[in-house]
C-alpha cells in the first residue's frame, strides 16, 4: 500500500516536471527565434507574402523634404516600370482648380500607378488613380518650413520677396507681413502647407473653428502624414505600411540649404512670436499630425532599431556612390534584422541623385516613347 502511494506520487511529480520542461523549452525556443529573425518576418509574415503596395498618391507639399520623397517614388516607378500621372508642365498645378489639361493623359490608359509632383489637393485627381491607392503627404515644423520657403523663393527671384530692400529682409518681412505678403496662392510663405492640402481660402488662417474642420478633413483624406523633422522614422513607418523593402527607400537629400539653417539660428524670440501670430493654421495642422505620427511610432515594434539599421545602410550606399568610379561596380548589402540582402548597382546612384526637373522630363519622355 505504501509503495503504491509512493509510486503514484512519483508519477504525478514526473508529469509536473515534464510539463514544466516542455513549457520552458517552448518559451525559450520562441524567444530565441525572435532574437534571430527580422521584425518583419515575425510580426508581418502575412504582409510579406502580399504584393507590395504600388498604387500611391503623394501630395508634394512645398519645402517639407518633399523633393527627396519625390526622388524615392520616381525611382521606384522607373525601376518597377510603373506609370505615374505626370504634369503637362513641370508641376501639375500650384493653385486650384485642377483640370485634365494639367496632366499627361495617354490613349488607352485609364488608371495611373502614382502621383508625386506638386499640386494643390483636389478630389478630381483621384479619377485617374486606382481605388486601392495609398494616400500620404508630409509636413514640417512651420517656422522651419517658412524660413526655408522665404530663403528659397527670394533667392529664386519671386517678386514679392525679392522686392524687399533691407539689410535684413526676413526681419523686415516679419515686422509687417501684411505689407509684403502676396495674396492667396501667389504666396509661398503664408501657411502654404495648409494651402497645398486644400485649405479653403474664404476662411482666414486664424479661424479656429474652420481650422479644426480642416484638420479633420485632412485626417480623412490621407492614410499617413509624414513629419520631415522625423524623416527616417517616417520613412520606416511608410515602408512598413507599403510593404516595401529597405532598398526601395534609399535616398540622397535634395535642396538642403545651409543658409536656411543659419537664418533659423539667428532668429530672435520676438521674430519667432511674429511668425506664430500669422501661422495659426500651419501650426495647429502640424501639431495635430506630429502627435498622430508619434502615436503610430510608439506602436511600431523595433522602430528605433530599424531606423538605426537603415541609416547604416544609407551611409554605406552614399559612401559607395561618392567614391566608386567603376560603372560596373556593385555593393552587396548583407541581410540585417530588418533588411533583406540586396545588391546595389553603381548605375542606381545617378537615379537617386538626379534632380526633380530632369527626372520629371525623363519619365515624361519615357512614357511618351512607350505610347508611340
Amino acid at each position: 500500500m505504501i509503495m503504491d502511494k509512493l509510486w503514484g506520487y512519483w508519477r504525478r511529480c514526473c508529469v509536473v516536471i515534464l510539463i514544466a520542461l516542455t513549457t520552458l523549452y517552448l518559451f525559450t525556443s520562441r524567444y530565441s527565434f525572435l532574437d534571430r529573425q527580422p521584425w518583419n518576418e515575425i510580426s508581418s509574415r502575412n504582409k510579406l507574402k502580399s504584393t507590395p503596395q504600388q498604387h500611391i498618391y503623394y501630395l508634394k507639399n512645398h519645402k517639407t523634404g518633399s523633393t527627396t520623397i519625390y526622388s524615392i517614388l520616381a525611382e521606384y516607378c522607373r525601376a518597377h516600370e510603373l506609370t505615374a500621372l505626370m504634369p503637362s508642365d513641370l508641376h501639375i498645378n500650384q493653385r486650384p482648380p485642377f483640370h485634365s489639361s494639367q496632366v499627361m493623359i495617354f490613349p488607352g490608359v485609364t488608371k495611373y500607378d502614382m502621383v508625386f509632383t506638386h499640386h494643390v489637393y483636389s478630389e478630381d485627381i483621384f479619377t485617374y488613380l486606382h481605388n486601392d491607392t495609398f494616400r500620404f503627404t508630409s509636413l514640417r515644423e512651420p517656422l522651419k518650413q517658412f524660413i526655408s520657403s522665404f530663403v528659397y523663393f527670394r533667392n529664386n527671384n519671386f517678386t514679392y520677396l525679392s522686392n524687399i530692400i533691407s539689410d535684413d529682409p526676413l526681419k523686415t518681412f516679419l515686422e509687417n507681413p501684411q505689407k509684403y505678403e502676396a495674396n492667396g496662392y501667389s504666396s509661398y510663405t503664408n501657411n502654404r502647407q495648409s494651402m497645398d492640402l486644400g485649405y479653403d481660402l474664404s476662411h482666414g488662417f486664424n479661424d479656429l473653428a474652420y481650422i479644426n474642420i480642416f484638420i479633420s478633413l485632412t485626417e480623412k483624406r490621407f492614410d499617413l502624414v509624414l513629419i520631415t523633422d522625423y524623416f527616417d522614422e517616417s520613412l520606416i513607418v511608410l515602408k512598413r505600411k507599403l510593404r516595401w523593402s529597405t532598398s526601395d527607400i534609399l535616398y540622397f537629400k535634395k535642396l538642403e540649404s545651409n543658409e536656411s539653417r543659419q537664418v533659423l539660428e539667428r532668429l530672435s524670440d520676438s521674430q519667432r512670436t511674429q511668425h506664430a501670430q500669422v501661422s495659426t493654421a500651419d501650426i495647429l495642422l502640424y501639431q495635430h499630425f506630429l502627435k498622430r505620427l508619434k502615436e503610430i511610432m510608439s506602436k511600431e515594434l523595433g522602430l528605433p532599431e530599424e531606423v538605426k539599421e537603415f541609416q547604416s545602410v544609407l551611409c554605406r550606399v552614399r559612401t559607395f556612390c561618392s567614391k566608386v568610379q567603376n560603372l560596373n561596380a556593385e555593393l552587396k548589402i548583407q541581410a540585417g534584422r530588418w533588411t533583406n540582402e540586396f545588391v546595389f548597382m553603381f548605375s542606381k546612384c545617378k537615379w537617386l541623385t538626379l534632380d526633380e526637373i530632369l527626372f520629371t522630363k525623363y519619365l515624361k519622355s519615357l512614357y511618351t516613347m512607350r505610347q508611340s
